[in-house]
């Protein structure tokens, strides 16, 4: 046996004969005489030592083996026009494939929005998505491993990074009710967050590494997984900040209640969320598709965009 000689003709040819349910049906499809048909399931079966067809019916019914090498010769057929639909793209400027860091406190529906919309313009383009906090977004950025981010956790913009302004996600201090905190009223003081434990992104870069944002507690327990910050917090194991898209059904549940801290007020703080990229980076269709839906964005529910 000898699969190097294999032709994808006569894989299409075998896919449309088992489709068909017969060769005249198949020939018809494909606009060839029957006997070309079965020239060409002939040659394959004898190269591949296996018959694929019972030919004792009415009808040719696959056989065990056929059925099987049926679902191989798919998967080959349809990685082969995968193949030419990303080169054929390629060839024109397009981009094989968008890298995105994006910040955890983003909201998720709306990304989730963002990509559907985008595999629907750009089928062949593959995606790779980081989920990051603080400054390693920026810093997949700014060494190439990522195209475009999304920084909301980062106080600062890198002055080397062009940006675009995008909606701003509400930050808001929360503790489970049983948590000492929930019992305080009014604004709390410093002092008194100070002694209770914070629970605290941590930062994962180099660029923004031993910087403390919004950290108010003598002791802070640190996490890279803002759903293990959640839980953390649902547990009443500290206090924290959270994006509110996280936490609504929480705070209507009852199972998080909001605090009053010296910086944010219940009602929370409006975080700025940037896309931002390299200038010498040549963004393509692909990319600039992503630019132009992000800087139209009017809010981050994942359903409104600029006319």
């Amino acid at each position: 046996m000898n699969i190097e000689r294999f032709s994808l003709d006569q894989l299409r040819v075998f896919v449309q004969v088992a489709d068909s349910g017969s060769f005249l049906g198949a020939a018809r499809t494909l606009a060839r005489a029957q006997s070309a048909v079965s020239y060409a399931i002939g040659t394959l079966e004898s190269q591949l030592n296996v018959a694929l067809f019972d030919r004792s019916g009415y009808r040719p019914q696959l056989t065990d083996a056929g059925e099987a090498l049926l679902r191989d010769a798919r998967q080959v057929l349809d990685q082969v026009d995968s193949l030419q639909v990303r080169a054929s793209a390629f060839s024109q400027g397009q981009e094989l494939e968008v890298a995105l860091a994006v910040d955890v406190f983003f909201p998720t529906d709306c990304l989730v929005d963002l990509l559907r919309r985008f595999r629907d313009a750009f089928p062949a383009v593959t995606v790779r998505l980081e989920v990051e906090a603080l400054g390693a977004v920026a810093e997949r950025v700014i060494d190439g491993r990522a195209m475009l981010g999304i920084l909301g956790t980062l106080p600062t913009t890198p002055p080397n990074l062009l940006r675009v302004t995008l909606p701003s996600v509400m930050v808001v201090g929360v503790v489970s009710p049983q948590h000492p905190l929930a019992a305080v009223k009014g604004r709390i003081p410093d002092k008194l967050l100070a002694q209770q434990t914070q629970l605290v992104l941590s930062d994962r870069s180099e660029l923004t590494a031993r910087q403390d944002f919004s950290v108010h507690s003598r002791l802070s327990w640190r996490m890279s997984d803002l759903g293990t910050k959640h839980a953390l917090l649902r547990a009443a194991m500290g206090w924290g900040y959270m994006p509110e898209h996280v936490v609504k059904d929480d705070l209507k549940s009852g199972k998080l209640v909001r605090i009053l801290t010296s910086q944010h007020s219940p009602e929370g703080m409006a975080l700025p969320i940037q896309c931002v990229y390299r200038p010498d980076y040549r963004a393509g269709p692909a990319l600039s598709w992503w630019l132009d839906s992000l800087a139209g964005l009017k809010t981050l529910d994942g359903i409104s965009v600029t006319s």
